[in-house]
């Protein structure tokens, strides 16, 4: 059959059939059926993917389905992997598909998504795409503006994993958020990943933390820091305002570590411990038994006295202790470190492990605190 791919998975399926797609210069572009003998099993719909990595299996020849695809294309299919096939054949769609993939990759990509969960057909898509941009917007969920349709066209992508996709949406409907992107001269979607895990106060020029170089752990380490800034700050975000570098954060937040654990004298470390008493009542019960070398807090005042002694902000998680939503041991030896559990998804894990001043653990002392901890 002229135009297609034909991929036999009777060795991968153990059992008789074939998947044949449509080349992208084909009448149907990307269409598929799968069949055993003569007989049809499966026909794909618009924007259903067969469910197998197509874009990287070859047939007995050594075709691809990608063969002949525009690399204009290809390049938008990596931007969201779980969703390559189906971005292709929207793409394939017709020429005003491929200008909005090209001017907008993000808001193409919501589209797509969107016309995937209202199983559209080739047509209601193709009427879609004659919309006003604002409205495509709306169909995407978001609000109906022509200044959003801007900001979207500037957002630069990295690879998406499918649930970011809502995340995405979620940050572009908050109209703070909205404020600080319109104001940013080089928008990628690390931006919108760094604000929708932000739950502290925001501030101009903080948006300068993040780059398309940003990491996951980048960007993780990032909130974590304002958020233990804040805290010592009293919640003072003007106190954040000139800051528009990592190195700016760091140094901020050590200044605060040093005239937070440098209060006063051991006198009023334990009127301090008091009011924290006080405010919170008794110190938690420790969720996990501790092992040699490995013992919890027990008090108020060795939550402040740890934070002293070791010279970083751990003193200022009282808030968090108090919830439970973390919990604070020492390693005495091998290494001097402090751990904080945190409970995630009703279970105790390992949040942070830091030595004098923030050092990083030992990896054998980490291996030794995930065993402690994981181990029934």
């Amino acid at each position: 059959m002229e135009n297609t791919v034909v991929f036999d998975l009777s060795s991968i399926l153990n059992y008789a059939i074939q998947l044949t797609v449509q080349t992208w210069d084909s009448s149907r572009p990307l269409h598929w059926f799968s069949q055993t003998d003569d007989s049809v099993l499966a026909e794909g719909r618009f924007l259903e993917a067969p469910g197998l990595p197509l874009f990287t299996l070859e047939d007995d020849s050594g075709r691809r389905v990608s063969d002949g695809i525009p690399e204009s294309v290809l390049k938008l299919t990596c931007l969201m992997p779980a969703m390559d096939f189906e971005l292709a054949q929207a793409c394939a769609a017709s020429s005003a598909a491929c200008e909005l993939a090209e001017s907008s990759p993000l808001l193409f990509i919501l589209l797509v998504d969107y016309a995937r969960g209202q199983s559209l057909t080739l047509d209601e898509f193709e009427k879609l795409l004659a919309l006003k941009r604002t409205s495509i917007l709306e169909k995407a969920g978001l609000p109906a503006s022509k200044s959003l349709v801007k900001l979207v066209n500037r957002i630069k992508l990295s690879p998406l994993l499918p649930w970011e996709l809502e995340d995405v949406a979620k940050t572009l409907r908050r109209t703070e958020f909205i404020e600080l992107l319109r104001h940013h001269p080089n928008l990628h979607l690390n931006h919108l990943r760094f604000l929708r895990r932000q739950r502290q106060q925001l501030w101009p020029g903080m948006l300068y933390l993040v780059d398309s170089q940003s990491s996951a752990l980048d960007i993780t380490w990032l909130c974590r820091m304002i958020r233990d800034t804040l805290t010592m700050a009293e919640g003072d975000v003007q106190r954040l305002r000139h800051v528009r570098s990592r190195d700016a954060l760091q140094d901020l937040h050590d200044r605060l570590v040093g005239w937070f654990n440098n209060l006063g004298s051991e006198g009023k470390r334990k009127a301090q411990a008091a009011a924290l008493e006080q405010r919170h009542g008794d110190y938690p019960a420790p969720p996990v038994p501790a092992i040699e070398g490995i013992e919890p807090l027990t008090s108020w005042l060795e939550l402040l006295e740890e934070g002293v002694a070791m010279r970083h902000c751990v003193g200022s998680y009282d808030q968090r202790v108090a919830d439970r939503e973390v919990f604070i041991y020492r390693m005495i030896h091998p290494e001097r470190l402090t751990i904080s559990l945190a409970y995630r998804n009703n279970r105790w894990i390992v949040s942070e492990v830091r030595g004098s001043r923030n050092a990083n653990p030992p990896t054998r002392a980490m291996d030794y605190i995930r065993r402690w901890v994981e181990t029934p």
